[in-house]
């Protein structure tokens, strides 16, 4: 069994809420079989040795359990409430057939749009993408049909995008790539 890792700080940001637009269940607690998992195909993390992962990104309480634990992005658009001004984006999540970008539209009140390019490397993936970090790690997999799969470690990795100037941004909307699914996104106000 993997020690957990430990989780990078996220201070310095303001996580949304994904409650309302998690649509995919890409964690089990025990060899259930999901429609589409990760992949499309049923893949899915073992929610072994992600606890801290899970309590750090807000997963709701039956995570494991065949309910929706991300998002795979479908051009929904988040609420960012009061924030006014952004300098970063961070995203939690991963891809599926490989290493995979897509762009996020931060929507001010005034009508500007600020496009951000994001990359995140596969689930099964040793390395991360560009910009990107390990977040979390689980002890192993939960392949097609269910069937354990000890030597894969699937991974969640830490997307962050530091913007050249601030830009406002009231919502966010999500690229339209399904094989792009969230666990958690924080947004770095002006000033902090």
């Amino acid at each position: 069994m993997n020690t957990p890792l430990p989780l990078p700080p996220l201070v310095d940001g303001v996580a949304l809420d994904l409650a309302p637009h998690r649509n995919n269940a890409g964690c089990l607690a025990r060899s259930l079989i999901v429609a589409e998992g990760l992949d499309g195909f049923g893949r899915a993390f073992s929610t072994s040795g992600l606890d801290a992962a899970a309590t750090a990104l807000g997963l709701p309480a039956q995570w494991g359990e065949g309910e929706p634990d991300n998002v795979a992005c479908e051009g929904q658009t988040v609420d960012v409430g009061a924030l006014a001004r952004v300098t970063a984006v961070r995203v939690a999540g991963v891809a599926s057939g490989g290493t995979t970008a897509g762009v996020f539209r931060l929507h001010g009140d005034d009508g500007t749009v600020t496009p951000v390019r994001l990359r995140l490397a596969d689930f099964l993936s040793r390395q991360p993408a560009e910009d990107s970090t390990l977040f979390a790690e689980a002890d192993f997999l939960y392949d097609i049909g269910g069937r354990t799969q000890r030597k894969a470690q699937p991974r969640i990795w830490l997307a962050t995008v530091r913007l050249s100037e601030p830009a406002p941004c009231t919502r966010l909307e999500l690229p339209v790539n399904p094989d792009l699914h969230l666990f958690g996104i924080w947004l770095t106000p002006d000033g902090s």
